[in-house]
This record gives C-alpha cells, sequence and structure tokens, in this order.
C-alpha cells in the first residue's frame, strides 16, 4: 500500500476529475461545510462517509446517512474495507473510485503453466475477491499467488487484416499512429499519440492520451482516465465507423484464472449467499436475492437450501425447494454465477463476466412430419461477439435465434452455454441471464422513460431490492444508452430509435450475459439504423454476447460475425462479415465484379439464381470451405461441454412458483403501471369517464318522448318500461365492454415478453380487472344517478341499492366481455369487430326485445339484469301475486265477473283499480263506468184491478099492488142502481189508471236496459282491455314479474339473477384467462 498515490478520484457529481489523498486519515465526506471534504450536493447528507486506516486497508462507514453508501453497487451498513477499483457511491449523484496503485518494476514473469495455487484462510487473513465480502471465520479461500504466471497480451484486429498479437512484458508502452509507438495502428481514426499502456504492480492501466481528436473506448465506455485493464477488456478507436474500426483484446489469463476462486470451509459449517455485504459470498447481480441460498456441510456432505429467492437456485439446471444434498461434480447455479462441487471445495465463477460463449449444435425445427425449417445447422458464438443473422425471407432468421435462445426449441440438438449449461435442460438457471427484445417496442408509450424502465426493474429485479438500488441501474442503463437527459420525456414523443433504445434498456437491467433481438432496425431511418447498430456494437465491447436478426444489410461490417440462411433455413456462412465479402464474390461473374465492388446485398441475389444452386448446395459448399472448419467446427470442438441430447426439452416453463416475485407484489407493480398509463393519457382517461354520463344522458331525451314515469298505473306503460329498460341494458354493456377492448391486445408484445421472465398470468389479469371494477362503479353511479333524475323511479332506498349492484353487475360483465375479446383478437383492430359480434347477441337474447326460451337467454347477463330491474320496479308484482293469473286460460275464462271481482286482484273491476293492480298504463283504460252505480230498475205495476163484487138487488115485492112495498122495492132499486153505477165506474178508472201504469212500466223498463247495457258494455271493454294487456305483457314477460309482497321469494330471485350475472363474469374471467395463456411463447 503506497499512501502517498493512494487517493479517490470522483468520478461523478461536484468537484469531477478532484482526486482525494487518502494520506490524512481519518476524515469525513459530507454535505456540512465543517465536513473534511465538503459536498455541495443534497442527495448527500451533513456527515455522509468516514474513511480511516484499518490494519489491512482502507475502510469506510456509511453515517447513517439518508441515501445510503454503495459499493460496486451494493449497499454497506457496516464497516467496509475498500480496493483497487472501488467504486463508491454517496446517493444517486455523487461516486469516486478507488486508486491504490502498487508500483513494481520489472518485466513479468513468462510460465508455461500457472504454479500451484496457496491457500488464505478466514483465520489470519481478510479475504477479498471479485463479488465477495468476507464473513467471519466461515470458508477458506484459495486463490491465485501474486507473481503472474503468464504475461498478459494484446489482440490487435483491424478490418480486412490478420489479428497482431502483442505480449505485455514492458513497463509502458505507447499506441498510435506514428512508427516510432511500441504498437502502431496505420488507421486514420488513430491519432498519432493516441493511449498509454502503464503497468502498475502486476496490472495494465489504460491512459487516454491529451488533445485527440477520435475517441478511445474501453469496453464500449470513453476513457478519460486511467483506467485499469480486466481480462477480456476491449478497446477500441475511433468509434465504430463501419468497416474502420480497431479493435484491441486485452487478455490476461492470470486474472482470469484468480477470477475462479475455490471455497473451502474452516470452523463454521454454514455460509449464506446473496447480494447484501453480510453474506459470506457476496454476488453483487441484480438478479441475485439479498439473502439468496445458504450452504451448509454436515460432515463430508454439502446441504443448499434455496432462501425463498426471487430467481430461484438451481443444482445441475433444477430449481432447489427445500434442502437438497449436493454431490461431487454437482453444478449450483445463483444469478449468473455457477458453483462446481469438488471433493473439498466449491470453485467459484462468474459466468457472464467478459461475455457468454454458445456452442449450437445441429440444430433442426421440424414443424411436421414432411418440412423441416431449420436444416441441422451448428454455430459457434465467442464472448463479446456481436452476431447479425441475416438471409432470405424464408430462411428462419426469427426461428433459428428463438431455438437458440431456449424459447421456442429445437427439435433436435442443443445449446451450450460456456461449454457447460444445456440451455434446453437448465433454461431456468440461466434465464435471467438472457436478454431478448422482440421486433415490437417491449415498453408503454405513455410512461416517461424512467417510469418505463423502473417498473420493469421492478418485476425483474429481486423483491428484497432497495428503491435506492434499482434507481441506481435505472439510471445506469439510461446513461449506457444516452438516454440520461431524456429521462422525463413520454416515450411516444422520443424518435424510433430512442424508443428502441428503451426497449433494449428494459433488457439491460438484469446484465443479461446473452442478448438477442429481432428486427431492432425495422422502421428505422438509415441515420437511426446506423446508431442502432453502433450501440448493439458498444452493448457487445461491454461484455455481452448479442445476436441480431435484420433485414437491413448496411451496417453490417459493425458485426463480429455474420449468420447468412438461405431459404428453407440452410446455412451458407458464418464468420466475419468482410470474409463473407470476399466467399461469395468468388460466385460473381467477371462482369458482375467490374461493375460494382462485393456488397451484402448482391449475395441475395447471387442466392436467388437457381443455376447457381439450391439453399442445400449453397450449405454443402459453406461446409466444405474452410471457413467452416475456422469458425464453426474446431471452436465447437474445444473445451469441455455439457452432455448431449439429442431432442430438446419441451418448450421453457415459468419458474417455480416459490422462486418468482409474489403474485401480490406483481399485481401491485402492475396495478401502478396501469394507473400511471392511464392518467398520463389524458384523452383516453377523460374519454372513459365522458363516455358513461353522455350514454346515460339518453334517458332525458327517452323521459322527454315517454315521460317521466314510465312504470305509472295512469301514465305509464310497459312497452315504455321495455324500451328504456333495453336502451340501458345495451348502453351499459356496450360501454363497459368498450372501456376494456383494447386492454390486453394494446401490450400483448409487452405481456409475451414479461411473461417469458416472470410475470404471472393471474396478478396480470387482476391489475386489469380490478381497475376494471373500480371504473364500473364510477358508470354505475352515472347510470343510476341519471336514471333516476330523468325518470320517476318507484320504491325507496332498497330498490335504489338493488337497482346500483344490478346494473354494477351488468357492467363488469361488458367489461369481462371487453377484455375476453382483447385476448382473443390477433391485434387491435380486431378487438372491436369481436366485441361487436358478443355484445349483439347480448342485446337479442336479453328477452327485451322478443320472446325466448329460459335455457336460450340464460347465457345472456343482459337477460338477468333485465329481468331484476322488472322485478325492482315492482312493474308485474301484483299479478304474480294474483292466484287468478296462475290459473290455466280455460279456467280463467270460467270466472265470472262477480268472481273476478271477489277473488281476484289483477282481472275484473279490480284490474283498472290502482290500489288493487299498480300495472304501468292500465290506467289508460279506465271508465267512470268501472265505479258508477248502476240505473235503479223501475218498479213493475201491480196486478190488474179485480171486477168489484155487485150488491144483491133488491127483491120486488110480493105484492106488485103494495104501493107502500112497490115504493120502497122502487128506493132500493134505485139505491141498487147508484151503487152498481158507482162500484162499475170505480173499477173502469181503476183499470184504467192500471192499464196507464203499464204503458209507463214498459217506457221505463226500456230505458233502464238501455242504461244498464250501456254500463256493461263500458265495463266489460275497459276490463276486456286492461285484462288482455296483462295477458299480452305477462305472455312476453311474464318470466321477469315478482310479487313484492313474497318478501323472501322476491330477495330470492333478486339474488339469484345476481349469482347468475356473477356465474356469467366468472365464465369470461376463466375465458379470458384461457385465451391469454395462448398468447405465452411456447
Amino acid at each position: 500500500m503506497n499512501e502517498i498515490q493512494d487517493h479517490l478520484i470522483v468520478t461523478k457529481g461536484p468537484r469531477l476529475g478532484e482526486k482525494i489523498q487518502l494520506s490524512k486519515l481519518p476524515f469525513i465526506i459530507g454535505r456540512d461545510e465543517s465536513a473534511d471534504v465538503p459536498i455541495s450536493l443534497q442527495d448527500i447528507s451533513r456527515k455522509h462517509l468516514r474513511v480511516s486506516k484499518g490494519d489491512s486497508g482502507y475502510i469506510i462507514e456509511d453515517l447513517k446517512s439518508s441515501n445510503g453508501t454503495y459499493v460496486n453497487q451494493v449497499p454497506i451498513d457496516k464497516p467496509y474495507q475498500i480496493r483497487d477499483g472501488d467504486v463508491i457511491a454517496l446517493g444517486q449523484e455523487f461516486e469516486m473510485r478507488v486508486v491504490i496503485p502498487v508500483v513494481e518494476k520489472g518485466d513479468a514473469t513468462l510460465f508455461n503453466a500457472p504454479p500451484k495455487t496457496a491457500e488464505k484462510t478466514a483465520d489470519n487473513a481478510t479475504a477479498f475477491m471479485p463479488s465477495r465480502v468476507a464473513a467471519d471465520k466461515t470458508m477458506a479461500f484459495t486463490e491465485m499467488p501474486p507473481v503472474p504466471a503468464i504475461p498478459p497480451s494484446l489482440i490487435v484486429n483491424e478490418s480486412g487484416k490478420e489479428p497482431k498479437v502483442y505480449t505485455l512484458t514492458m513497463d509502458r508502452l505507447r499506441i498510435g499512429r506514428l512508427g516510432d509507438n511500441d504498437i502502431v495502428l496505420d488507421n486514420r481514426f488513430v491519432s498519432r499519440y493516441h493511449a498509454e499502456l502503464e503497468k502498475r504492480g502486476l496490472e495494465y492501466y489504460l491512459i487516454p492520451a491529451q488533445n485527440v481528436s477520435n475517441p478511445l473506448l474501453l469496453d464500449g465506455r470513453p476513457v478519460m482516465e486511467p483506467t485499469r485493464l480486466q481480462h477480456g477488456a476491449k478497446i477500441r478507436f475511433g468509434g465504430f465507423t463501419a468497416g474502420e474500426m480497431v479493435a484491441l483484446d486485452y487478455l490476461s489469463p492470470d486474472s482470469e484464472l484468480s477470477s475462479q476462486q475455490k471455497i473451502k470451509f474452516t470452523e463454521k459449517r454454514l455460509m449464506t449467499i446473496g447480494r447484501n455485504p453480510s453474506n459470506a459470498i457476496v454476488l453483487p447481480s441484480p438478479t441475485v436475492s439479498q439473502f439468496h441460498a445458504e450452504i451448509e456441510k454436515v460432515g463430508q456432505r454439502y446441504r443448499v437450501r434455496d432462501l425463498r429467492s426471487s430467481n430461484g437456485t438451481f443444482i445441475n439446471g433444477k430449481s432447489v425447494t427445500g434442502e437438497n444434498w449436493v454431490q461431487i461434480g454437482d453444478a449450483i447455479q445463483i444469478g449468473p454465477y455457477r458453483f462446481v462441487v469438488d471433493e473439498n471445495e466449491f470453485s467459484q465463477s462468474d459466468q457472464s463476466q467478459g461475455g457468454v460463449s454458445v456452442d449450437i449444435i445441429g440444430v433442426n425445427k421440424w414443424v411436421s412430419k414432411s418440412l423441416n425449417i431449420i436444416q441441422n445447422i451448428s454455430l459457434a458464438f465467442q464472448p463479446k461477439e456481436f452476431i447479425v443473422v441475416v438471409g432470405q425471407s424464408g430462411g428462419g432468421k426469427s426461428t433459428l435465434v428463438d431455438a437458440i435462445a431456449g424459447y421456442r426449441p429445437a427439435t433436435h440438438g442443443q445449446i451450450i452455454v460456456n461449454k457447460t449449461i444445456d440451455v434446453y435442460k437448465e433454461f431456468d438457471s440461466i434465464r435471467s441471464t438472457i436478454g431478448y427484445v422482440p421486433q415490437k417496442d417491449i415498453i408503454h408509450m405513455e410512461l416517461t422513460v424512467f417510469q418505463a424502465l423502473d417498473y420493469a426493474a421492478q418485476l425483474r429485479m429481486p423483491a428484497d431490492t432497495t428503491v435506492a438500488e434499482r434507481k441506481k441501474r435505472v439510471e445506469e442503463v439510461m446513461k449506457d444508452l444516452d438516454l440520461a437527459h431524456r429521462k422525463d420525456t413520454q416515450i411516444s414523443r422520443l424518435s424510433g430509435g430512442q424508443q428502441k433504445r428503451v426497449s433494449i434498456g428494459v433488457e439491460l437491467l438484469t446484465k443479461p450475459g446473452f442478448f438477442f433481438l429481432d428486427e431492432p432496425t425495422s422502421g428505422l431511418d438509415p441515420g437511426m439504423e446506423t446508431e442502432l447498430m453502433r450501440l448493439m456494437r458498444r452493448l457487445a465491447d461491454q461484455g455481452r454476447t448479442i445476436v441480431m436478426v435484420t433485414h437491413a444489410t448496411k451496417n453490417v461490417m459493425l458485426a463480429d460475425k455474420v449468420v447468412f440462411l438461405a431459404r428453407g433455413g440452410f446455412l451458407t456462412w458464418f464468420g466475419p462479415p468482410e470474409e463473407a465479402l470476399a466467399y461469395f464474390d468468388k460466385y460473381r461473374t467477371e462482369r458482375d465484379r467490374r461493375a460494382n465492388a462485393m456488397e451484402f446485398d448482391h449475395i441475395y441475389t447471387l442466392l436467388d439464381d437457381a443455376e447457381l444452386g439450391s439453399g442445400a448446395e449453397w450449405a454443402e459448399r459453406f461446409r466444405n470451405d474452410p471457413a467452416y472448419n475456422k469458425y464453426i467446427s474446431e471452436p465447437l470442438q474445444s473445451g469441455s461441454r455439457a452432455q448431449k441430447t439429442e431432442t430438446p426439452q419441451a418448450a421453457p416453463k415459468s419458474l417455480t412458483k416459490r422462486n418468482q416475485i409474489s403474485a401480490l407484489r406483481q399485481f401491485l407493480i402492475l396495478s401502478s403501471r396501469n394507473l400511471k398509463i392511464m392518467t398520463r393519457d389524458w384523452f383516453t382517461m377523460a374519454l372513459l369517464l365522458v363516455t358513461a354520463p353522455l350514454m346515460a344522458s339518453l334517458d332525458f331525451t327517452l323521459a322527454s318522448g315517454v315521460g317521466r314515469n314510465p312504470f305509472g298505473f295512469d301514465t305509464g306503460n310497459f312497452s315504455d318500461v321495455v324500451s328504456s329498460l333495453i336502451i340501458l341494458t345495451n348502453t351499459t354493456m356496450l360501454v363497459g365492454g368498450l372501456s376494456f377492448m383494447r386492454e390486453l391486445v394494446k401490450e400483448r408484445d409487452i405481456y409475451k415478453r414479461e411473461r417469458m421472465v416472470n410475470l404471472k398470468l393471474l396478478p396480470y389479469i387482476m391489475s386489469k380487472i380490478w381497475i376494471a371494477l373500480l371504473l364500473a362503479i364510477y358508470q354505475t353511479i352515472c347510470y343510476t344517478a341519471i336514471r333516476y333524475i330523468a325518470f320517476d323511479m318507484p320504491g325507496g332506498f332498497e330498490e335504489l341499492a338493488l337497482f346500483f349492484v344490478t346494473v354494477y353487475l351488468l357492467i363488469t360483465a361488458g367489461m369481462m366481455l371487453g377484455l375476453f375479446a382483447s385476448a382473443l383478437a390477433p391485434n387491435a383492430n380486431a378487438a372491436p369487430l369481436l366485441l361487436i359480434m358478443f355484445i349483439i347477441p347480448q342485446m337479442v337474447l336479453s328477452g327485451a326485445m322478443m320472446p325466448f326460451p329460459a335455457p336460450t337467454r340464460a347465457p345472456a347477463s343482459s337477460s338477468w339484469a333485465f329481468q331484476a330491474i322488472i322485478g325492482i320496479s315492482g312493474t308485474g308484482s301484483d299479478v304474480d301475486g294474483d292466484a287468478c293469473w296462475n290459473l290455466s286460460e280455460e279456467e280463467r275464462d270460467d270466472l265470472t265477473l262477480e268472481e273476478k271481482n271477489a277473488q281476484c286482484d289483477c282481472m275484473g273491476e279490480n284490474a283498472l283499480r290502482e290500489d288493487h293492480c299498480s300495472f304501468p298504463g292500465l290506467g289508460d283504460y279506465y271508465d267512470e263506468a268501472i265505479d258508477q252505480a248502476d240505473p235503479i230498475e223501475p218498479k213493475e205495476p201491480g196486478p190488474q184491478p179485480t171486477e168489484p163484487v155487485l150488491p144483491e138487488e133488491p127483491a120486488e115485492p110480493e105484492d106488485p099492488n103494495n104501493l107502500l112495498a112497490l115504493q120502497i122495492y122502487l128506493n132500493d132499486l134505485n139505491a141498487y142502481t147508484d151503487e152498481v153505477s158507482e162500484l162499475q165506474d170505480k173499477y173502469k178508472d181503476a183499470v184504467d189508471a192500471w192499464q196507464e201504469e203499464q204503458e209507463s212500466y214498459k217506457d221505463e223498463i226500456v230505458v233502464y236496459q238501455e242504461e244498464l247495457t250501456e254500463l256493461e258494455v263500458k265495463r266489460a271493454i275497459a276490463i276486456g282491455a286492461a285484462e288482455a294487456s296483462i295477458e299480452r305483457y305477462k305472455e312476453d314477460f311474464g318470466w321477469t314479474f315478482m310479487d313484492k309482497d313474497n318478501r323472501e321469494k322476491y330477495l330470492g330471485t333478486i339474488f339469484s339473477t345476481w349469482a347468475a350475472q356473477v356465474l356469467i363474469i366468472s365464465i369470461i374471467f376463466l375465458g379470458t384467462i384461457f385465451m391469454q395463456k395462448r398468447r405465452d411463447v411456447g
């Protein structure tokens, strides 16, 4: 340790480039002016970090700061010993790099083989290794000795030239264009004196020259200060101009060997593995949980236990559930890290460090017994290579890439990563290290750049990732993609190339070592296409193996290798692009060569020329070419490889449930994202909020035509009731369906990619549904309020509540139909048509337009809602409660008016009395005759007067000559005659009077009969019309009538209609899940 030279250099934030010497210790860094090193930045606490000297190095300690301290992106919560090259971040806006050089003179010594390794235990020293913090005496680490066995070297690659290898033994080397440089690069993009290599201790540092005109890049990033070189580092001069790039590969076999650590147990038998610094083995990867797994030594055996990590722990490619015992030779995979079990130790390696190698061996893709679309293709991708896949239409480019990525496995062959991992057998174990960007963007255009990446990070990174860690990683990705200045810009406002970069950024969040892109340049203008290709080149230089499918060939020269496929899935070339041009140029005519120089576009012309052979013949030619042996056969034969398998396994399945981010967490993240999208799309949001009240306002127009009380006895009409409910049920379902008919299909590509990673189906669907349910409440409030304002709805609060629930269920059913149509639709344009196909049958089968049998209308949610609303309104309640209407038609016809009046509430005269039968519109049939008294029947005259009884005639005198007796007789006779005459006159008068009464009676009875008949006819007409109206509507809509006086039956029927709607909604929900599940890859 050299205290004079040791320092911290500020690499981000205020005081950029300033060196903070480590000569005067301890000191405090903070925002307060009294701090030893004041940093004017709100993100930093007043007293943020203490730097002090320990027994074996420098110690930093976070002073309970607000925004935390990070070492190499990992938060620290206790004293931590720093080492050379560590990056210390205070919050998110300030970073420093540790520089602790150990300068030694003399050349490195070259050895034929590395000497035997020595052990360093935790008992006598704190051992540091890449991605590790030592725990208290838990294990021993076997490291390489301090003296290098093999000197590092530089491999110089210039377009069109053979590679040159320089062995590095000098303490200082100069690189430039002039001949007096130690390494001469004769290229116009290289300055006269461009850079230097300086040996510091056992390692080399790259030092940029001052005032050079062209950039110096290390692993795709500009070099602004002396930077330590690591094994596999890629140095570029002059940027990424196709065909003129100068690249140097730094190889340090000694550091490569030292990165493969040997782990031994000493005193303690248990050690934990994870991202948190307190673990025995620290793995600083975004795909590793804070406390990921633990390994326990039991006797001479080892037991592995996953600690409910987000991305799982795998033994030989199989996910760990519970406790698992490992055997010698077993491989434990945690994120990109692989541990191999030996007899007395574990060896650890980072599978993604320095890129990923991929061996593709004998891949075929049979889609039927007679059709193979990938023809026995073998390839070898080296770490940090940028591979471009091009070829004819129908050549199987995307199919090949999907097979290599493992998302749609080949039917035959195998894919081996880093010579050890069989992708088809161990896909879950490396899933998190694979990045895949489909042709269509996998981002929501409504979000800002930061929001899109942040939500993706929440879904992909372990659940225990802190907000600060996640934010830091998002900002790193934006910086890598040159999007930091557009972080708060809505993605829809970005250019096409920038939008594609955001999609790429989503995949970079978890630092994948293996990266696939399917037609990312599609739809981009030439300038954006070039920028994107240069970005891919830079990302590959940073340590990723990138495979990209494209039709564009303008910038293919930026790639390391190109795969060219002929129609039918035949491999016609694999190798450097410049060699591809030379290879195919042999098959052109002399005239074509003279006419123009060979370009990639000409390869398509050659392959289309039938005279030059079929795709199979082109494949055979290439197989016999030396390039095939150089770039495929020899690389495939080198190194160890996983055991061969003839037939791949089925398509990859989701990760074990216990290893994924919890369903609840995914639901909350997706819900937050959905709300953010809705609130940022103001037009759509406003449309969602305005549609329901606008459509519901049709009730005002309807009420102006049919009146405010269509349910009324006097002013109502059952037909108007039906019409208003047809409009209500149809518009509510339609509005509900239209609100969500594109919700799933609009983000189909995003969904597919997220499902490839770790997205659960149910949280995804539920994150849509709860918003739909919430919106349904709002729409129900609109429809209910406007309905009650526009119409004089019967009933009180109970009816209002029942009406609200019924309409809510109906709207929910409509929304579920919209989601189902969205899940079923192949594209966004088809969703409205599918919704119409579902909604129209709902309208027709509701039973409101025309009668249908119960089984026919049962599947329609609208029919159950229609029935419930009729019942809630009380329309038909008295009819349903009238026993007379439950009689057969013949029995009803046999009833007399008197029986109807006495026994029936809605028959006879009672049908026209509201207090007996409240049915819409029956009052129209009412006639005053119903309540008018019958006319009084005239009294019939008595019998004809009887003839009077005449007095007995006086007897004649016995002696007619007896004058006295004769005088008496004559007097008696006169009296008799007078009496008889008087009697006869009275009788005649009585008969005359009786005859007059008879004549008067006849007249009166005629009038009486006429009045009574008229009254009875009016009554019969009114009663008949009312009964006919009831009968007509009961025949068509009697299934909706409910007797509200029978509370148990009434409420039971209402609840049964709700249950039916819930059942229909549930069936549609399950159908939505099924259809959405079919969209999954594989």
